[in-house]
């Protein structure tokens, strides 16, 4: 009896000095009413490297491991340290019994809390990410144990084991102020998740009806924001991982690292980065691809405690886009973009500011006010990117009835221009019909006349001629309107074999007889085969040598040389005319255009078009080879290989 007596006594003593120097926190009346009291300056703490260290072995040595009073608020934030906290409770007369220790953040691997009664029982409790939610005493995505406090002090223990970035604190609630905080945390985060949905799908209907990416890359942002804010708010464990929490972990990181990789691409593509700037846009991509690649390794669980490095770029990155974004607004005067810009920076300063929270660069007295100011921040910014997506979505109207007007407006103009052309096609043919005849038998009697007894007379002669050339530049007029025309609409041609020399030989009788006298023509005699339409090569030959005709003296010879040698076949053209000037070389071709030295010469200025139409046609060319005070040269080649 004696010696029980003896052992009690000495337990009792053990469990007094382990008590000797906790922090003592004496619950009033009234507190805790309206919300958290923090426990964080109230507490002892105690490190062990090892993570070795037991309840059992503080209780049986307490001298050994000695506690200090220390904020955890400011306790290194990247410590895989097994960290032992230790805290006395007791309340007066009139303070509720039942009560709640939350310990923030919600993603720590492991919390255990044991309770040190007056008797020397000793009683335990585990939470965390590393065990599921089904054992969790209180169905919370909060990290929370339910604890008695009465009016003799209890001294409380927490052993607290994680990865990576933590930023620690520890919140007493009354256990009613509790339940009622949670209730309004879950009807948030429903209506948070409901406004999110509908969001998904009025982009989606919007990605449906203008094919804009954005709103698709947007859709996924907001799926991917939701699912980073229900894990960083501990909903992953309660809501897609209850039974395996360590997926639930790294859901936690993986969401977050997935979260600014889609930022970061969204940003980039809403801003249309790469319309003002090559590096800024392969730099947030650059980022991006960083952030995605986390994201894979936070799923194999790699990442571990390379998030908050992480956190360090996203802060690099978005303070860089909204440098970038009112840097090219001011500099390219894009001000239309204004309201978005002042969006995306109210949205980016509350993350950017949740960041440096997590990395301890700014600090707050109380956590649960970054619970709370989460909450009002996704609030806000949700509000406030629903009216971003409203007015791009009005602006993307607005452009679309404009893109849809200016195709009415072409179409009529396409309409108009059609009808016209058709008019133009009908005024060719009946050109062709109504002209071409007449002009035959014109030329035909003019022949006559000149064969008859009377064309003997010179001055019978002399009209007969007149009257031939006239009809032969009308004809030739009516003949390259209406090759042209055919030209121009693209008409097929009749493509088929013969031999080029032919074309030549009927070439050397263009003209009246004494412009065929002052044809010089050296053309071989073998046979070589072309393979195009015939009608329209001969066409471009004669418009050529007409024109060296023309615009030469009546009494200089016109030298037409063709030459078929490296399967390319070209017909040379010299005139002794006066030389081209410089200012018009450029324009020879072009339709109608007629130069300084033709105001006296008759045509049309289309010869020379049609001629480089046509063998363009055929794979071939014609260009002004030189003009000077000796003549002017042209040349006309072919490519004798099928086309």
């Amino acid at each position: 009896m004696k010696k029980n007596r003896c052992l009690c006594l000495i337990f009792g003593l053990i469990l007094w000095l382990s008590c000797q120097g906790a922090g003592g926190v004496v619950l009033k009346k009234g507190q805790g009413d309206d919300g958290p009291i923090s426990l964080a300056k109230e507490v002892e703490v105690f490190r062990d490297p090892t993570g070795k260290v037991t309840m059992n072995d503080i209780v049986s040595e307490p001298q050994k491991y000695s506690f200090v009073r220390e904020d955890i608020r400011s306790l290194e934030r990247y410590s895989n340290d097994a960290l032992w906290i230790r805290v006395s409770l007791q309340h007066d007369e009139g303070t509720p019994i039942d009560w709640v220790v939350q310990i923030f953040p919600g993603w720590i691997d492991e919390v255990e809390m044991y309770c040190v009664a007056p008797d020397g029982k000793i009683s335990s409790n585990k939470i965390g990410d590393q065990f599921s939610f089904s054992e969790r005493e209180i169905k919370s995505s909060i990290m929370a144990f339910p604890l008695v406090v009465d009016s003799t002090a209890r001294v409380h223990y927490f052993r607290v084991k994680t990865h990576g970035l933590t930023i620690l604190d520890l919140n007493l609630w009354q256990k009613s102020v509790f339940d009622r905080v949670e209730l309004k945390r879950s009807l948030f985060f429903s209506a948070f998740a409901g406004s999110i949905g509908v969001m998904v799908l009025m982009n989606l209907i919007f990605w449906k009806w203008t094919r804009d990416p954005n709103y698709l890359i947007y859709s996924l942002f907001l799926v991917v924001m939701l699912g980073a804010v229900f894990a960083v708010q501990g909903y992953a464990s309660s809501l897609f991982f209850p039974e395996d929490p360590v997926y639930a972990d790294r859901f936690v990181d993986a969401t977050t690292c997935a979260l600014m990789a889609i930022s970061a691409i969204f940003v980039c593509r809403f801003f249309n980065y790469k319309e003002y700037s090559h590096w800024a846009s392969r730099f947030t991509y650059l980022a991006a691809s960083i952030f995605l690649l986390a994201t894979v390794l936070a799923l194999c669980g790699i990442i571990e405690n390379s998030i908050r490095w992480l956190l360090y770029l996203e802060i690099v990155v978005g303070a860089f886009n909204t440098t970038f974004i009112f840097w090219f607004i001011v500099r390219r005067k894009v001000f239309h973009q204004f309201f978005a810009a002042l969006v995306f920076v109210i949205v980016n300063s509350s993350w950017l500011f949740y960041c440096m929270v997590l990395l301890g660069m700014v600090r707050l007295e109380q956590s649960f006010v970054t619970e709370s100011l989460i909450q009002f921040t996704q609030l806000a910014n949700l509000a406030i990117l629903n009216i971003a997506v409203v007015s791009r979505s009005r602006d993307s109207e607005l452009k679309l009835r404009a893109e849809r007007k200016r195709a009415f407006d072409s179409m009529k103009i396409a309409k108009i221009a059609l009808e016209e052309r058709v008019r133009q096609r009908e005024f060719v043919a009946i050109l062709s019909h109504e002209f071409r005849t007449p002009l035959a038998i014109v030329d035909a009697v003019a022949q006559a006349l000149g064969l008859s007894p009377s064309g003997n007379d010179e001055r019978v002669k002399r009209s007969v001629e007149k009257i031939r050339k006239a009809t032969r530049r009308l004809t030739t007029l009516v003949e390259n309107i209406l090759l042209d025309d055919t030209l121009e609409s693209g008409a097929r041609s009749t493509v088929r074999s013969f031999d080029i020399w032919s074309v030549i030989e009927n070439v050397r009788n263009i003209g009246l007889p004494d412009e065929q006298v002052r044809l010089n023509v050296t053309a071989a005699g073998q046979p070589v085969m072309f393979e195009g339409d015939q009608e329209k090569i001969e066409m471009a030959i004669r418009n050529l040598i007409l024109n060296a005709i023309k615009y030469s003296p009546a009494d200089s010879m016109v030298d037409v040389k063709c030459d078929a040698s490296s399967n390319i076949f070209s017909v040379t053209v010299s005139n002794k005319g006066n030389p081209i000037p410089e200012s018009e070389k450029s324009e020879l071709f072009e339709r109608y255009f007629r130069g300084g030295n033709s105001s006296l010469v008759p045509g049309s200025g289309l010869g020379l078009h049609i001629s480089r139409a046509i063998t363009r046609l055929h794979g071939g060319d014609v260009v002004l080879v030189s003009s000077n005070g000796a003549g002017t040269v042209f040349r006309l080649t072919l490519p004798l290989l099928p086309h």
